[in-house]
């Protein structure tokens, strides 16, 4: 077992860039192609005295290179590939496009989808992992949104003007939706691994994972206040967690209601408070990058004062996203985002399934971003259907496999909602009691988690 794996490169700046966002759980430490145990080689020709991993690249350069190896080009199609984590998980990514070779002299691996040995210092993976997590990634921060969304937000009116059962109608999903396999919705993850593993293979050692406090996964409380009601309710919630000594985030918006000062210290002072958004508004991929720096900063400046404490998050208002939300919130001094889910079955900007598909903390641009890697409460209460007690019977069978692959239990909810009821809070309680009983997982609050990263 290695404690630190020393990685090579040849390629450029911004690839390298995505390389270390997919090794970052892991201890490895990029350095000169000269000194490493193994390189990487992308879209270069590389080094070939070393042990090394070539990624394949749709071009003229690459198939030349495959020509030069004796191998052909197979006609590539879209298949799923599974990555075993373990023997009870395995990820899976369904690429846009499969590399496959042929050659007499070569064979792959028994059981193997993801890559193909060219000799024992050489492996030639085929997937495109540069590629694929550009096609993962580039659309939470474009911002892509659904026609429906752009209507609904553009009326005169607030959205939340039009009854909450409406509202639950526009956005309930097919029955199928219900069918979760979650192994199914962290293609982002299963790239690290294929790579992981790639590592492994040629170094003949294990990769030691980063820890988190010294546990092997986390868990992270935090609740979104829409409403007024909400406020009133989450002082309940959070006695209730301080019971068990858990400390979570609670995310207000600074212009919506009218906020309760002794509230919002309560909660700051047991956890952490992040801003909502100025209202709760649908429009904030609408505004103009001065008017999102201003709204940011107002907003940050306020609840500060209000709760006498430094505000490090965000998180918007529907989970709204785009690059130019993360650049002004850089601008205007949050340390971290928490607005972008590892996969919902109908998130509201996109009207249909969507999520970034990992359940690690990315660093994009400079701020840290940290998935909400656990479909929250709405989703599954109002969009699919489910009961309180579903939810959280949902809740800690997403949790079995992020702990699998040692990730961030990030969990939403709010406490306006059915699942804190008088009727429902001995289950938000049992929920609590199973949280603390989990072994090698530390529970942590949004901003002790980008402080270790």
């Amino acid at each position: 077992m290695i404690a630190s794996a020393q990685i090579g490169f040849s390629g450029s700046n911004s690839d390298k860039a995505i390389l270390k966002e997919l090794l970052s759980p892991w201890n490895v430490r990029f350095t000169t192609p000269e000194e490493a145990d193994i390189v990487i080689i992308y879209k270069s020709e590389g080094s070939s005295t070393k042990k090394s991993i070539i990624l394949p690249y749709a071009g003229p350069e690459f198939n030349n290179w495959v020509g030069k190896q004796n191998l052909r080009l197979k006609s590539s199609s879209k298949k799923q590939i599974k990555v075993d984590i373990s023997n009870q998980t395995s990820l899976k990514i369904s690429p846009e496009r499969l590399f496959d070779y042929e050659g007499s002299l070569y064979s792959f691996p028994e059981g193997s989808s993801a890559e193909f040995f060219l000799n024992n210092d050489q492996e030639l993976l085929k997937i495109d992992l540069i590629k694929e997590f550009s096609n993962i990634v580039d659309p939470a921060l474009t911002g892509k949104t659904s026609i429906l969304y752009h209507i609904l937000t553009g009326l005169p009116l607030r959205y939340d003007a039009a009854p909450k059962r409406v509202r639950d109608f526009v956005m309930g999903a097919k029955k199928e939706g219900r069918a979760l396999d979650y192994c199914d919705k962290l293609p982002l993850d299963a790239l690290r691994f294929i790579l992981v593993k790639a590592i492994e293979r040629l170094s003949g050692k294990i990769l030691v994972r980063k820890k988190w406090k010294g546990a092997n996964s986390c868990v992270t409380l935090t609740h979104d206040i829409d409403t007024e009601n909400g406020l009133s309710r989450a002082s309940q919630v959070r006695k209730l967690e301080e019971k068990y000594d858990i400390k979570s985030a609670w995310y207000i918006p600074t212009k919506h209601y009218p906020l309760n000062s002794e509230i919002v210290k309560e909660l700051a002072n047991h956890g952490e408070v992040g801003v909502h958004g100025a209202k709760h508004s649908g429009n904030l991929v609408r505004l103009s990058s001065q008017k999102l720096f201003s709204q940011f900063s107002d907003s940050k400046a306020f609840l500060e004062k209000m709760s006498g404490s430094t505000i490090h998050g965000f998180r918007s208002p529907l989970l709204q996203h785009n690059s130019a939300i993360l650049a002004q919130l850089k601008k205007a001094g949050y340390a971290y985002d928490s607005s972008i889910p590892t996969w919902e079955p109908n998130h509201p900007q996109t009207m249909g399934p969507f999520g970034i598909g990992t359940v690690f903390p990315l660093n994009i641009n400079g701020l840290v971003e940290i998935p909400i890697s656990i479909v929250q409460d709405h989703q599954l209460l109002y969009v699919l259907g489910f009961t309180a007690k579903e939810t959280v019977s949902q809740w800690l069978s997403f949790m079995s496999v992020v702990k699998e692959v040692g990730g961030c239990n990030v969990f939403l909810s709010h406490p306006e909602y059915k699942l804190f009821d008088s009727k429902n809070l001995s289950l938000y309680e049992e929920f609590l009691s199973v949280l603390i009983s989990q072994k090698n997982t530390e529970i942590l609050t949004p901003s002790q988690l980008w402080r270790m990263l």
